[in-house]
């Protein structure tokens, strides 16, 4: 008898132990899809902040990638002529052996990127979908009667390439979207970031004016899974979502950087645009460091 229970308590530790184990491995993303992952490679730039890490200890500040790179762009002039001749590949990648993320993380917009802010500091009822808007507008835009919600305008659509005038039939994008980036490195960080990154204007395809359904098409989908009916913007398309992976260093799933390439290939786009200044990847992240705080 007592030899049974023995037998069956340990089968009971043994089978806990596999429903832990098989918990854990579900929790990281077991999927062998999401087991390794790459990066759009800024080798270039990393070897020269560290080429330059006494100009960084003369600053005297702690060193933060984001706010290193806001000091080096502020308080390093002497070599800053280098930087803006060197010139990234978007073509180059890092590949990195380990889990992509946590890809079974059920999207919450609200509590991963918060919703459209209005900066308490510009002096107008804007908020961040209202900027994009009138940003993109090629025309000035038609507020309503409380002066803070756009209305109307014109607006060159780039997923379908047609013009669009009423305001209700635009949905800002974030061109990542938001669901692929905290999957492919969001998930690290805090909240602030996350909601700078959701309302993020420190250059115009982070978010874009899209067309209505043709942004709920696309939902959360990678290059692999969707590209733009326009096919005059298939390379712009492909370019820019390499420059925000790059920017935020996010992930990208083997098959999403094969078909990326493969689509660069397809669409017989100039590869010279697949460039990216270091000068311009610098600036992008003393912007979020200079707007870290936006989000409060």
């Amino acid at each position: 008898m007592h030899k049974l229970l023995l037998v069956l308590a340990i089968s009971a530790i043994v089978s806990n132990t596999h429903q832990a184990s098989a918990q854990e491995e579900q929790k990281l993303g077991s999927n062998p899809r999401f087991d390794d992952y790459y990066t759009v490679s800024d080798v270039d730039m990393a070897s020269e902040q560290v080429s330059h890490q006494d100009t960084i200890k003369k600053i005297g500040k702690e060193i933060d990638p984001l706010q290193s790179a806001q000091n080096l762009f502020l308080e390093a002039p002497e070599w800053m002529a280098e930087l803006k001749a060197k010139v990234l590949s978007l073509l180059q990648f890092d590949h990195h052996n380990e889990s992509y993320g946590d890809v079974n993380e059920p999207y919450n917009r609200s509590k991963h990127f918060g919703g459209w802010i209005n900066d308490k500091n510009d002096d107008t009822c804007y908020n961040t979908r209202a900027k994009v808007l009138i940003r993109d507008s090629k025309t000035p835009v038609t507020v309503s009667s409380s002066g803070c919600t756009v209305v109307a305008g014109s607006w060159d659509e780039p997923y379908t390439g047609n013009q669009l005038t009423k305001a209700s039939d635009i949905q800002i994008d974030h061109f990542v979207p938001l669901k692929n980036t905290y999957i492919s490195g969001g998930w690290r960080w805090d909240f602030r970031k996350r909601c700078l990154y959701a309302n993020f204007l420190g250059n115009s395809f982070h978010l874009i004016s899209a067309d209505g359904p043709q942004n709920m098409k696309k939902s959360d989908r990678t290059p692999e899974e969707y590209m733009p009916p326009n096919k005059a913007y298939a390379c712009q398309y492909l370019e820019q979502w390499l420059k925000v992976k790059l920017i935020w260093e996010l992930g990208l799933t083997p098959p999403e950087k094969q078909a990326v390439v493969s689509l660069i290939e397809q669409n017989h786009c100039d590869l010279s645009k697949f460039n990216y200044s270091a000068q311009d990847l610098q600036q992008q992240r003393a912007f979020m460091a200079d707007n870290m705080n936006l989000c409060q």
